[in-house]
This record gives structure tokens, sequence and C-alpha cells, in this order.
């Protein structure tokens, strides 16, 4: 009787030991510290506990936005971008945004805000200044020919006075035909992140056409449908929507 009862003893305390399993510690990649003090040169960094060469660096988004530094380098088309001209694919605590990233190639970004206004100056031709594929120099040229004529350009004066923290008055502008291409190739990317921001959303109907700054003579002007890609020509007295762009 004595000996089955140390059997069962035995038997019971051998259960717990069977029933554990060995795990080992999670590398310092699958924590996300996949970076050297070198990548993360002018950022805050976190050092991996387990290898401290492995660091993670806080400036960047660990869901995969964009770099985070000052200058916007390492954007990607989608982001937001913030008033300190840094941007990411999600929103960031203490960070005011200002527009959603569209070209990262060309580091160019779309107002959150928008109306609907005249091209203006109807019948008076600026001629090739405003027809190149800047729309910050084609917004120059609109305006310096209004001031000189006494035209107002509602458009183009829109985007020149545009402003947010950040930026100022002259730092936006009209984006010209090709820019506005660029801005359609990337139309659910943008209408996406307005979403989340709450913001008016680029419109998905065929007839809803932008303003370039792109003239075509002295009676019409560019336009595009960002849901599509599709492009023409307005009377310049007629009114279409208008957003502006930034080029950080």
């Amino acid at each position: 009787m004595r000996l089955l009862y140390l059997l069962s003893i035995l038997l019971l305390s051998a259960v717990p030991a069977q029933a554990q399993t060995c795990t080992s510690a999670p590398s310092c990649a699958a924590l996300g510290y996949d970076k050297t003090s070198t990548d993360c040169t002018g950022q805050a960094m976190l050092k991996c506990p387990f290898d401290q060469s492995k660091v993670f660096c806080a400036g960047t988004s660990a869901c995969g936005g964009g770099s985070g530094t000052p200058d916007g380098s390492g954007c990607n088309d989608g982001d937001f971008l913030f008033a300190d001209k840094s941007c990411s694919v999600v929103l960031l605590s203490g960070r005011n945004p200002i527009g959603i990233v569209f070209s990262s190639e060309n580091r160019l970004a779309v107002a959150l805000n928008e109306r609907k206004l005249e091209w203006g100056g109807y019948n008076k031709e600026i001629g090739s200044a405003a027809r190149g594929t800047s729309g910050k120099s084609n917004t120059a040229a609109i305006l310096a020919y209004g001031k000189t004529n006494n035209i107002s350009y509602p458009a183009a004066e829109y985007c020149n006075k545009y402003s947010t923290s950040g930026t100022k008055a002259g730092d936006w502008f009209l984006p010209s035909l090709e820019e506005l291409k660029l801005l359609s190739n990337n139309f659910s990317g943008i209408n996406s992140a307005l979403k989340i921001l709450g913001k008016p959303t680029l419109p998905e109907a065929e007839d809803e056409y932008y303003w370039s700054s792109s003239e075509l003579s002295t009676g019409n002007a560019r336009r595009l449908v960002p849901s599509s890609g599709a492009t023409g020509f307005h009377n310049k007295g007629n009114s279409n929507r208008v957003r502006p762009v930034l080029a950080f």
C-alpha cells in the first residue's frame, strides 16, 4: 500500500515537468530593432535589450511610414505631411498634418482643403510662362500678369494665399496639368488619408474637374478629373474645384 502511495506521488510530481516547454527569447529584428546607431543619426533611438548593437529609430513609424525626418526625406505616396515637413503613414502624436504626399519622387503634397473658383482672365492670354510643367512657376506668372494688368485670377490667388501651420502665403500654388496627373495616379491613397482626417475627399464623379495652372488659350485653361485622370479644358470664366499644392 505504501509502495502504491509513493508511486502516485512520483507520477503527480512529474506532470508539471512534462507540461513545461522551452521557449527562446524573440529576436531583436522581430521586436523592431533592425537598425544600427548609424541608421538613426540625428534621431532618438531605443536599444534592443538582447543585443545593444541593434536599435529602433524612434523618429520612424513602426507601421512602415515615412522616415519622419525634418527634411521630409523618405516620405511615401499617401503619407501624411506634417507642419515640420516630416511625414508618416500614420498620424503621430504632437504633429499637425497639413497635407497628403502624392508624389514622393517630386516631393509634392496636396492641401487638406479646397474651394470652387473661376480660373480668371477670360479673353486674356498670358502665354508660354503659364504653360509649363511647374505649377509654382505657372502660378507666379499668372499672378504677375494679373498684377501688371489689374486682372483677377481667383484660382491662382487662392492657392498663393493659402497657408497652414508651418507654411505661409506664397508657399502653396495651383498645380500644373502634369502635377495633377501625378495626383490622379495616387487618387485612392490620398482619399484614404483624407478620410482619416475627416477632410473633404477628392470626388469620385467623372464630371468633377480641378483647375490646373496650365493655360491653353485666351479663353480656356486646362483641367483634370482626379478619379479617372481624364483631361480637358474649360472657359476661364467658369468655376471648377481648386486644391493647392506644396513643394516640400
